[in-house]
């Protein structure tokens, strides 16, 4: 599968998504901190880079590859060390058979470093319980812990689970007496005393950020109709994350076996702690707000084991019924399973030429129309920019949303420093906690604009600039029915960058 990933990366080279260029940038501008995420992604980031060079596509494709690879491969140590060989194999074809795993392995966001620190300390979290070279599992486990601090908030839940699952059992509960447990598991917090300092040096911006995640919704209409649309969404797009007969399989399995939390094995116990109690939880924060599809994310590595091992034979857990249970685990129910997800993953990575073929690219049903139209629109950019007798020393600004911004910074063959304007005195974004034109010493210079639907650039914008005028336009196809004009501007003598103006007032 892997193989096939590198061929079809290869092949069919796909642009990054907002996300990655976003991501992208980031690894340009090294920090302890950034706006909303912890710095290992900008760090992987920029590794990439100088391995593969700045903007070598197939060098980011490669290394998501490599992450989503390792991950199914710990799967199988983890399903190994739990169980045995043959549950460590189910568990890597329910795990290749996920789509999720697949989109794991195509984009290079925070989630394929999540998710593979994720498996690294669970499987090491069993080796030193099991008793196996426990001092360099141990020393593992602190090292997976650090970096996934460092990847994403998400992590830090990792070691309240872990003392959950070894105050739950007689023998694992002497465990908590060890002085060196704690100092492994919650000492991994260090690793974020310098993103925490970053932050405190800009006003917890990463926190703020957060936590709007978590704010409970308002506005008009119906609540309760919102909310219980909001959940049937969160359960669909789970089944889309694992394909459907595996996610009903996972779900009754993992949720069924909480009655049995105390009588089952150290194992099963394990798996239940790591994926049942924290799906309880996503369950009924989608009652409250709306959810990610990838927020889940890490809770399936245990799932997929979990229901691995119920597929390999009995493991005291009461799903599904009697009647119910002789069928999925027969050889026959095994096949359908696959052969749904095996759609399902024709789909992701075939579904667009299907789409191109129907003269359709880009409609809803597209598995890749937000990643459309975004070649185009910097290739027209950048023949009106080379209209201009020494563009490379005009600076660059974007009026837009923040993907428009990373996205002109990657596809442009010279990768420049590319600009943001953010129009309200918020800070939206990375690009308003870097340096602006002015405090880079653009000051006096000309630069260029490019708009998203504004034919005019709003006045205080313009106030800053001793002259602005349009020297260009062009349309791009960014999906089937959504066509979206861009306008170039040349601006002269950048007096003063323009702020924000409060969102009480007008732009």
């Amino acid at each position: 599968m892997v193989l096939f990933r590198f061929l079809h990366a290869w092949i069919f080279p796909v642009n990054l998504a907002g996300d990655e260029a976003y991501y992208w940038d980031w690894g340009r501008n090294l920090d302890y901190g950034y706006y909303s995420k912890p710095p290992f992604i900008a760090w992987l980031y920029a590794l990439v880079a100088w391995v593969g060079g700045e903007g070598s596509l197939f060098a980011i494709r490669a290394t998501a590859i490599l992450l989503g690879g390792a991950s199914l491969c710990i799967q199988f140590f983890l399903g190994n060390s739990l169980f045995d060989e043959k549950t460590g194999w189910i568990a890597v074809i329910l795990g290749v058979a996920a789509p999720g795993n697949s989109v794991l392995s195509f984009f290079l966001t925070i989630d394929a470093p999540l998710v593979f620190f994720w498996s690294i300390a669970l499987w090491m979290l069993w080796r030193y319980v099991n008793g196996r070279r426990p001092g360099l599992a141990l020393v593992t486990l602190f090292a997976a812990l650090a970096l996934g601090h460092l990847t994403k908030q998400m992590m830090m839940i990792f070691p309240i689970l872990a003392v959950i699952f070894l105050a739950g059992g007689k023998e694992t509960r002497a465990i908590l007496k060890r002085p060196l447990f704690w100092l492994a598991v919650f000492g991994s917090y260090a690793s974020l005393i310098p993103p925490l300092i970053w932050n405190a040096h800009h006003d917890w911006i990463t926190f703020r950020h957060t936590g709007h995640h978590f704010a409970a919704p308002t506005g008009a209409g119906s609540i309760v109709g919102k909310r219980i649309g909001d959940f049937l969404s969160f359960l669909g797009t789970q089944t889309g994350v694992i394909s459907p007969a595996i996610a009903v399989l996972l779900y009754g399995i993992a949720l069924g076996g909480l009655k049995r939390i105390r009588s089952v094995s150290d194992p099963v116990r394990l798996l239940l702690v790591f994926c049942a109690i924290p799906l309880v939880f996503m369950l009924l924060l989608a009652l409250r707000q709306p959810m990610q599809p990838n927020w889940p994310a890490v809770y399936y590595v245990a799932g997929i084991v979990l229901t691995a091992a119920w597929l390999r034979g009995d493991i005291g857990l009461p799903f599904p019924p009697d009647r119910w249970r002789r069928f999925c685990k027969s050889p026959f129910a095994l096949k359908v399973f696959l052969v749904g997800s095996a759609i399902l993953l024709g789909y992701f990575y075939f579904g667009t030429f299907l789409f191109q073929a129907m003269g359709k690219s880009g409609h809803l049903a597209d598995p890749d129309r937000r990643l459309k139209g975004n070649e185009m629109m910097a290739a027209e950019f950048q023949k009106i920019r080379k209209t201009i007798p020494d563009d490379t020393d005009l600076f660059i600004v974007t009026l837009g949303h923040r993907n428009l911004t990373s996205e002109i910074a990657f596809l442009l063959p010279d990768h420049p420093r590319v600009y943001r304007w953010e129009p309200s005195d918020r800070i939206t974004s990375q690009y308003e906690l870097w340096p602006d034109p002015a405090e880079n010493g653009f000051q006096g210079k000309d630069g260029l604009v490019l708009s998203m639907e504004q034919p005019e650039l709003p006045s205080r914008f313009r106030e800053a600039f001793q002259s602005t005028r349009l020297i260009g336009k062009f349309e791009v196809h960014l999906a089937y029915d959504r066509v979206v004009r861009f306008y170039v501007f040349r601006v002269k003598q950048l007096k003063d960058w323009p702020k924000g103006a409060p969102l009480s007032k007008s732009p």
